[in-house]
């Protein structure tokens, strides 16, 4: 087996702490050294190489063929559907959730302001429940909005639910289960040899 032309793009985070021991389970080496800022560890003939990104890059670069693989959350798969990527595993780790919450445990009533990173897949649930919104994009530090006033409910994805109980709010409703998915570039995964192992170790598991 060798991965010399073999990449995985992983993303930063939660879903790299999972990643390195998933990887160290079978046998590879960890390339990254924790001290150092590198992002790109090219493919040795004893491990595939690695590029770390942010998580919503990752269907981007496998996708376009940059990585082979990726290693990412299927929240952001779901923000940000990519056709040239294949979902080919779930790995079962940085499990979390996309929640709507809010300062009262209760369904909005009327045309509701909602603020979000994830606005696909808000709008996506809203629609499906026919509940008029207006989107507000931030890219961080959700929790905020309802305690500022910017917005009543935010839709943000949680972990265990503690920053939430800071900021006094409730979870109203669970939108997606989320866990860290294996992908693959659709091309590279139907005819690339080099991938024929991973492609046999999944069927073994199925």
């Amino acid at each position: 087996m060798s991965f010399q032309n073999v990449t995985v793009a992983i993303a930063k985070g939660r879903i790299l702490e999972g990643a390195k021991t998933l990887w160290q389970q079978s046998g590879l080496l960890w390339p990254v050294d924790e001290e150092s800022r590198q992002l790109w560890f090219a493919p040795s003939p004893e491990r595939p190489g690695m590029l770390i990104a942010r998580a919503r890059d990752i269907p981007t670069l496998v996708g376009m063929g940059i990585a082979d693989l990726g290693i990412v959350g299927l929240d952001v798969l779901e923000e940000y559907p990519n056709s040239h990527v294949l979902q080919v595993a779930d790995l079962k780790f940085a499990q979390c959730r996309v929640v709507l919450a809010g300062q009262k445990n209760q369904w909005p009533e009327g045309p509701t302001r909602i603020a979000t990173k994830y606005q696909r897949i808000a709008q996506t649930y809203f629609t499906i429940h026919r509940h008029p919104v207006e989107m507000v994009s931030l890219s961080g530090s959700l929790e905020l909005a309802p305690v500022i006033g910017l917005a009543p409910y935010i839709v943000d994805i949680v972990d265990t639910g503690n920053t939430l109980r800071q900021h006094q709010l409730t979870e109203i409703a669970t939108i997606l289960e989320s866990s860290a998915r294996l992908i693959a570039n659709a091309s590279h995964w139907r005819t690339k040899p080099e991938l024929e192992h991973v492609r046999h170790l999944l069927q073994q598991e199925d």
